[in-house]
């Protein structure tokens, strides 16, 4: 292939208007497309760091509202278990006041029963004198007779005892 300067110096020119025309035409846009490219990345950074930040103040604010949370059930779990062992020793106080009450009526009733029955026994005590007295001046005043009066007496009042 030989070279020919004719063909070159056409070429040459054809690629320099070619390049003047795409400069002149095409360049503008190209530029204006880069620079909205470049402004709409910018952007879209700008609006990521916003955005972070935004997060991370939300998380701070999430942190401490957590910590607020946390310290407020603490407070209500002390409280309620205070409360909770204030009334556990109400109930307390108040079941041993119904004890003592119930053991004081038992007491008493006790004493009246004891009372009663140390009266009965008293009547039947007096009842069993009266009658070995009278079988003892109904028999003759002899010691044999009147011994075996006083054990039948007795054997009487041991049988109504039971």
């Amino acid at each position: 292939m030989e070279f020919d300067l004719n063909v070159f110096l056409l070429q040459l020119a054809t690629f320099l208007v070619g390049m003047w025309l795409s400069a002149k035409i095409f360049l503008p846009y190209l530029r204006k497309w880069m620079s909205d490219r470049q402004k709409r990345i910018e952007d879209q950074l700008a609006a990521a760091e916003k955005r972070q930040k935004d997060a991370e103040a939300l998380k701070a604010e999430f942190e401490k509202k957590v910590k607020e949370l946390e310290q407020n059930t603490a407070d209500i779990l002390q409280r309620t278990r205070q409360e909770a062992t204030k009334g556990r020793d109400e109930v307390i106080q108040a079941a041993r006041k119904e004890a003592e009450l119930i053991l004081s009526d038992a007491r008493k009733a006790i004493q009246s029963e004891r009372q009663e029955v140390t009266q009965a026994l008293q009547k039947e005590v007096g009842v069993l004198a009266v009658a070995i007295a009278e079988k003892i001046l109904r028999a003759s005043v002899d010691a044999k007779a009147q011994e075996k009066l006083v054990q039948e007496g007795v054997k009487e009042l041991g049988a109504r005892k039971n």
